[in-house]
């Protein structure tokens, strides 16, 4: 399990460390520095012992000459602030390891902080003198980024979006010191100028900038290095945004027993599917079954009677008539009554008999819930029917829907993501999964960040999968938080276990089904 700290929390953690521990922050600078320094280093050494190496992305590779010592040309583009001094040590490191460095300070001077100005001191003292001018920047093998780190608090413009259009230009391999300048470590936005790095040196903890589009990119390789931060600082902070790993899949499933039945891991009611969408149906049953619940039961139109059967004759099958609604209800009552939980809406429609069902299902329905799709859509369409929508189900809206859902344009959703979704989670009292590049599920007090899938898995059925997949973990006992973002992150898994055989173009909905065996052992 991975925290991941915003700046507010990052600065916290810093000052817990400093403050109350007593660790002076020129230690942590000191260590700081050291590992972007063998972080330059080894990247150098890997970069040219192979031209093809995967971290330089992007620009023209080019040899620059070593002086009489022996190294390469490294340059520290600073602010004034202490990521500023970080890259000044970096690159006074890295000429006692015998490369030749400079450094460019971009920052006010008089604002410096009184670690920086040491730092400009001791390289003063090696006779390490700055570069004059922006253009300098040109003749780098590697450039440090070290302008702003985690302390941006406004987009990027004048002299300082200069340097770094000079950086962006530049051939060199550019390594940004704890975030890429111009990207805000809370939400990964840019929205002015921006540093487009090669690889990212952080510290500490992971930040959620750094996995949040267009962060996520600009980034390049990130490592995650601890510079020597109280352990316990984290806990006393109170960090609110985390991950999954690998790890954590065997460690969180629900159990399985040897003296056990199909009755003893829950039964998925997958109320789902129309005349022209039959598909939906399958996905999420599917996957609900792939991913160990004991018995699924899909409710869906009669059309889909002869397509569940075939491909999948392992699920319950309930059919229904749209025109004969009351015996359909009736049907229902007894099905709500055998689930252990609900998945509701994949390829529903918004008929009118669907928002019959819809109503009919959020009112009577007393185990988990999924709501997706179609059930978003008439939750969008009819704002009453939030009036039954149970505390804690689990809403998993692309943005697009989310659109719908709360009357907010794309980009205003996609431009703060995490605040977004806890705040969706924290009004309705649900748990949201709001899918994107990076999927964010919250209840609104905690927020998980998946990690996992690619783009090969925007394809359709894929957030049908999903759904099924939640279902499963809600009737294995999982609490709903914990079945949405634990659910994402298998999702993703498994889709990533199909690229790696199937590749990304033909990647498809039921090869994210096919691959959950990979993933669930």
């Amino acid at each position: 399990m991975i925290g991941l700290a915003d700046s507010r929390e990052m600065k916290a953690i810093d000052s817990y460390s400093i403050d109350t521990v007593g660790i002076p922050s020129m230690v942590l600078m000191e260590r700081a520095a050291y590992a972007v320094a063998l972080k330059i280093r080894s990247v150098l050494e890997h970069t040219h012992g192979d031209k093809n190496c995967g971290v330089h992305k992007g620009r023209e590779s080019t040899q620059r000459s070593r002086d009489s010592r022996g190294g390469f040309q490294v340059i520290a583009v600073c602010g004034s602030g202490n990521n500023g001094g970080d890259g000044l040590a970096a690159v006074r490191i890295l000429y006692t390891m015998g490369y030749k460095v400079s450094w460019y300070m971009a920052g006010d001077m008089s604002r410096a902080t009184e670690q920086t100005r040491q730092q400009i001191a001791i390289l003063k003292n090696l006779g390490i003198g700055p570069c004059s001018y922006p253009q300098d920047l040109m003749e780098a093998e590697v450039l440090v980024d070290a302008l702003f780190g985690i302390g941006l608090t406004r987009p990027v413009s004048g002299h300082f979006a200069e340097v770094i259009d000079t950086m962006n230009r530049s051939a060199a391999l550019v390594c940004a010191v704890d975030m890429p300048s111009g990207v805000s470590a809370d939400n990964g936005q840019a929205p002015g100028s921006a540093v487009q790095a090669d690889f990212t040196v952080t510290f500490g903890k992971l930040k959620p900038g750094l996995v949040l589009y267009p962060g996520a990119g600009l980034a390049g390789q990130v490592s995650v290095e601890n510079i020597g931060f109280a352990p316990e600082a984290a806990d006393i902070v109170e960090i609110h945004t985390f991950a999954y790993e690998m790890a954590d899949i065997s460690a969180l499933l629900p159990a399985r027993r040897a003296y056990s039945n199909k009755g003893s891991y829950g039964r998925v009611l997958v109320i789902a599917g129309s005349p022209t969408m039959a598909g939906a149906c399958y996905f999420s049953a599917g996957a609900a079954y792939r991913c160990g619940c004991g018995l699924v039961r899909v409710f869906t139109v009669r059309e889909n009677h002869d397509v569940i059967l075939e491909k999948l004759p392992e699920a319950v099958l309930s059919i229904y008539d749209p025109q004969q609604m009351d015996a359909a209800e009736a049907m229902l009552k007894e099905a709500l009554s055998w689930a252990d939980s609900v998945v509701l809406g994949p390829g529903l429609s918004t008929d009118v008999y669907a928002g019959r069902l819809v109503a009919y299902t959020l009112k009577n329905c007393r185990v988990p819930m999924v709501i997706d799709a179609d059930g978003l859509n008439l939750l969008a369409k009819e704002p009453k029917l939030w009036e039954l929508v149970p505390g804690g189900a689990v809403l998993t809206p692309h943005i697009g829907e989310m659109s719908r859902l709360t009357g907010r344009k794309a980009e205003a959703l996609t431009s703060d993501i995490i605040g977004a979704c806890r705040d969706f989670a924290r009004e309705h009292h649900v748990v949201c999964a709001l899918k994107d590049a990076r999927t964010v599920i919250s209840d609104g007090t905690q927020t998980w960040i998946n990690l996992s899938g690619n783009d090969g898995m925007a394809t359709g059925g894929s957030g049908d999968v999903l759904s099924g997949i939640i279902g499963a973990f809600l009737a294995g006992g999982l609490a709903p938080l914990r079945a949405a973002s634990l659910g994402c992150f298998v999702h993703g898994c498994a889709g990533d276990a199909a690229r790696s055989v199937k590749g990304a173009y033909g990647l498809l909905a039921s090869d994210i089904i096919q691959y959950l065996s990979n993933v669930l052992r």
